[in-house]
């Protein structure tokens, strides 16, 4: 066997070893679940205060090892300052440059992957689903080997889709158990998609692949996808009374099998169909509702069967809600019950939609649990309102954490950690990423695939007039800035990276 392949593959098989887990949940008002004893959850703390987009991820023993949040901000203030994304560390401080991640402005617009070729760094993946000029799919690179392990993100707001991208994103383990899968949809206002848009992670970066065009075609902005617990299947529940069910494939990314669970025509959905999740044995499908049409004040938490031919003949309402408090996000814990959060509109004090400080009720101060989910119907055991958060409170969300603990298809010929090899590159050529944010009027500088460890950033007119420069030190192969340009008129500048080893450039418009 030549030497590099070798090294390559001992390489690979040292950093398939890292293991994570989804063993603390952050989420709500400053609510978290500690599940390191498995046997024995209980409530947690953090400073999030997020409506619905959360995520997490711990080490392999259940402890913490940072969080993302966001805050609600309705769309018409789709530029107000609060309407950002931040990360924050074990020591639940924000974690440095982790202020201003751009989008995840609803609820399941952010996910947490490991970077397949670095234990010490993550992907946080964003999306934006209002149209305007943030619209789109970013990535955000955390770096944990920075302040003694609590952490630093190096890349930042880097755009791979510039269209609006609807409130679901999902991740999933490839067969081969060590990179991963990232899926997310299109969403126009008027315009029907059934474009299923996936990227695969390796220890080289972010490859997008072809995009699959599957199922019906659907106008829908908040369709979550979620993927069973053997990433086997995908589900994609849209609030339009949509239920769809694929199969997935690990090795290859290929979703088939298209089945329509639920539509829209069904005479008794009065209701908006809002999150769903598997079963751990995949065979039970638990989908919740929100108050909508003539019944305004009914939110359900229904079970489908997903072994039966007719799979949606076995639609059963396993409890009813009445508004206020309403159903919000359920999602699968490691101790394989299944978690409901709830949501209260008892709240009109503040415009942002965040509870006041006087709104507390039993009722958002609990979580519901399905005890026995394998089950059918009355057997699934749910107990509502039994899991106290100690004294905090839930909103819409649970966290959008993908299943860390998914091994590798055993037998499989994708079970194989030198499948991969062949895209290890023998040469990357430095890239600048560009992206400017209105709102804010900041521009987001990444760069990628550096190798010098000093130079200059420099911002040029379109004539070639110098108008900012800065010294720069850089800790290759990433380099990230963040620049204001407010004071900046609208139009076309260039932006120069140059190191004693390379010189990178590129063109980006301010409106």
């Amino acid at each position: 066997m030549p030497l590099r392949l070798l090294f390559l593959l001992v390489v690979c098989s040292l950093q398939a070893g890292a293991q994570f887990t989804d063993r603390y949940w952050t989420f709500g008002d400053s609510a978290a679940i500690d599940f390191r004893n498995i046997s024995n959850p209980v409530p947690g703390e953090s400073v999030l205060r997020a409506r619905g987009n959360c995520a997490s991820i711990c080490d392999s023993s259940g402890n913490l090892l940072f969080y993302a949040g966001a805050p609600y901000v309705p769309y018409w203030l789709s530029g107000a300052t609060i309407k950002q994304g931040y990360v924050v560390n074990s020591s639940h401080q924000m974690m440095e440059n982790g202020d201003t991640i751009v989008g995840t402005t609803f609820y399941q617009e952010m996910v947490i992957v490991p970077n397949p070729g670095n234990s010490n760094q993550f992907y946080l993946f964003t999306c934006e689903i209002i149209p305007s000029a943030e619209q789109g799919f970013y990535w955000n690179l955390i770096d944990l080997s920075y302040n003694g392990g609590l952490g630093k993100v190096i890349q930042k707001n880097v755009q791979l889709q510039n269209f609006p991208v609807n409130d679901g994103l999902a991740a999933v383990k490839h067969g081969n158990g060590r990179d991963w899968w990232v899926v997310h949809t299109r969403w126009e206002a008027t315009i029907g998609h059934n474009e299923y848009f996936i990227y695969l992670v390796t220890s080289d970066g972010v490859f997008p692949q072809p995009v699959q065009n599957i199922g019906d075609l659907l106008i829908e902005g908040f369709l979550r996808l979620k993927f069973s617990q053997n990433g086997e299947l995908l589900v994609a529940t849209g609030s339009n009374h949509t239920i769809d069910l694929y199969d997935f494939n690990r090795c290859t990314g290929l979703l088939s099998n298209y089945r329509q669970i639920l539509l829209r025509t069904e005479p008794t959905l009065e209701y908006l169909t809002w999150s769903s999740e598997f079963s751990p044995d995949n065979n039970r499908l638990y989908t919740t509702s929100i108050p909508y049409g003539n019944n305004d004040t009914l939110s359900c938490l229904l079970q489908f069967d997903l072994t039966a031919l007719d799979i949606r003949s076995t639609l059963d309402t396993i409890q009813t809600f009445l508004d206020p408090f309403i159903c919000g996000f359920v999602k699968l814990g490691p101790d394989s019950q299944i978690y409901l959060s709830h949501f209260t509109d008892l709240n009109d004090c503040d415009f942002f939609y965040l509870y006041c400080d006087t709104t507390y009720y039993p009722e958002i101060m609990n979580l519901s649990v399905i005890h026995q989910p394998n089950e059918l119907g009355a057997l699934c055991d749910f107990r509502p309102y039994s899991f106290y958060l100690g004294g905090h409170r839930s909103y819409h969300g649970l966290p959008n954490n993908p299943n860390y603990e998914l091994g590798p298809l055993a037998g499989s010929v994708c079970d194989t950690l030198i499948t991969s090899v062949s895209q290890v590159p023998v040469f990357e050529p430095a890239q600048l990423k560009l992206f400017f944010h209105t709102g804010w009027r900041q521009l987001f500088v990444n760069g990628q695939q550096l190798k010098g460890k000093q130079g200059s950033l420099s911002l040029y007119s379109v004539t070639g007039q110098l108008l900012r420069r800065e010294e720069i030190s850089i800790q290759p192969p990433y380099y990230t800035r963040q620049w204001d340009l407010s004071g900046t008129a609208a139009g076309v500048y260039i932006v120069v990276l140059e190191t004693e080893k390379e010189q990178v450039s590129g063109r980006v418009v301010v409106e």
